[in-house]
């Protein structure tokens, strides 16, 4: 092989290699920008409670967080999600916080897509995001009055005799504490623990808890290889989604709903989680389903491909 049809062969590769990682940027991005953001996640997690009333063993609890209303989540995701979430009959709704984008008038557009999740018989109970404190807490009082969220803000309630929700409020703009809003909640009842950072562990750790958190949107974008983004006041944390156990307590943060910054999600869908709970001192368990709704997407794709060649 001569010199001349060397460098044309390793022109050939050039362009080949070249083209490849080209395609291969153009499906990411198309992935990050227009699937992944409407790919949702339903999650199914069973958590344990040796405190839990027998008659409330098997309750379960839909969570959906940082919905972000705003120019930047698709309405279509937001309603899908919600959709998903009634579909599982939940016993308990807990939405842990960033309702809105940045504007105070978004949680009057987001209340109507609420609203269905008043099926739930223990009702929808939820605590403030950083997002959230626009105008003092207007967000609160609009999402009560029109969408029937109850917001527990350093506060508790009993849902059912023995079982007690606790909200936190938020550990960046807020003024958590802890102890108040345990004030009044026995260590002989159960606890769900409502608090948007992951970080209000830290008050509940010496408290047996199931806590539902947000805020990190799972990293959002995650690229193999790098590092992803830490959320306001999260550098440092262990751990950007999933379950943790920080001693008595167990912290389950999910990927959330919406976006925030930039329109993309990548290896990092959003997600609505529900929660079993059950009597019982096991470490808490994960099943999923987008493998199930994955195939189906496929199956459904090449039909509509089949229709179309033929």
């Amino acid at each position: 092989m001569d010199k001349e049809e060397q460098k044309r062969i390793g022109r050939r590769r050039f362009f080949q290699r070249l083209g490849l990682a080209v395609g291969a940027c153009a499906g990411a991005y198309a992935d990050a920008r227009y699937i992944e953001p409407r790919f949702i996640e339903v999650s199914r997690h069973t958590a344990f409670l040796p405190e839990l009333p027998l008659e409330l063993d098997g309750m379960v609890v839909a969570q959906l967080s940082d919905i972000h209303y705003g120019p930047i989540t698709p309405e279509a995701t937001i309603r899908d999600a919600i959709a998903l979430a009634v579909r599982e009959k939940p016993d308990l709704v807990a939405l842990t916080g960033d309702f809105i984008n940045n504007r105070t008038h978004q949680a009057t557009q987001l209340a109507p897509f609420l609203k269905p999740l008043q099926i739930a018989r223990f009702g929808v109970l939820a605590c403030m995001g950083n997002h959230d404190y626009r105008r003092g807490g207007a967000v609160a009082k609009i999402l009560q009055d029109e969408a029937g969220v109850r917001f527990l803000r350093n506060e508790s309630t009993f849902v059912a005799p023995g079982l007690a929700v606790v909200g936190l409020e938020d550990t960046t703009n807020g003024r958590p504490n802890a102890p108040q809003a345990f004030a009044g909640v026995p260590d002989s009842a159960a606890c769900l623990y409502l608090t948007h950072s992951p970080t209000g562990i830290w008050g509940a750790m010496r408290r047996s808890c199931v806590a539902l958190s947000g805020h990190t949107h799972g990293g959002q974008v995650r690229i193999p290889g790098f590092v992803p983004h830490h959320a306001v006041g999260m550098a440092g944390f262990p751990m950007l989604d999933g379950w943790g156990v920080f001693d008595r307590a167990q912290l389950f943060i999910s990927r959330g709903v919406g976006m925030m910054h930039r329109p993309f999600r990548f290896l990092c869908p959003p997600e609505v989680a529900i929660v079993t709970l059950k009597r019982g001192d096991d470490v808490p368990q994960k099943t999923s389903d987008l493998a199930r709704r994955a195939a189906k997407r496929a199956e459904k794709a090449t039909v509509r491909v089949y229709r179309w060649l033929t």
